[in-house]
């Protein structure tokens, strides 16, 4: 599981999620109770606070447990999404796109910050023409 897929689902459940040294601290939202907590550093470390189980009832524990234990089994290294780059011609200064239909298409174009225009490093890596002169940017968002 995602890190950004874990967030989505607390959102949905009205918790708050804080990044913490040791991981992720999981706040319900009314009373501000911590309720829960999770590793960032170490698989299959979660924690359940007392206070859960009065901040929340007995289903959204459960349901809680259930979406900790899954983001706690997932490697340390497939929670984070693959960072995305820009591809900048140096001579136009033009940026990749691609589309997003069947044919995957690529073009040049000034468009720069939108969706059509990151790659991820394997995306890049698998261009069939030689891409040496090109610039690769690091998306920072």
């Amino acid at each position: 599981m995602k890190t950004s897929e874990f967030k989505a689902v607390l959102d949905e459940m009205d918790l708050a999620v804080y990044k913490t040294t040791h991981g992720f601290l999981i706040t319900e939202d009314e009373v501000g109770r911590d309720v829960a907590k999770v590793s960032n550093r170490h698989e299959h470390v979660i924690e359940i606070y007392a206070d859960a189980y009065t901040a929340l009832d007995k289903e959204q524990v459960k349901e809680l447990f259930e979406l900790l234990t899954a983001y706690a089994s997932t490697p340390l290294d497939e929670r984070e999404e693959p960072k995305k780059y820009y591809v900048k011609c140096p001579v136009t200064g033009q940026y990749l796109n691609k589309s997003e239909g069947e044919n995957k298409a690529l073009w040049w174009s000034n468009a720069y910050g939108n969706e059509s225009n990151k790659f991820t490093r394997e995306e890049i890596e698998s261009f069939a023409r030689k891409r040496d002169y090109l610039i690769d940017e690091e998306v920072t968002e």
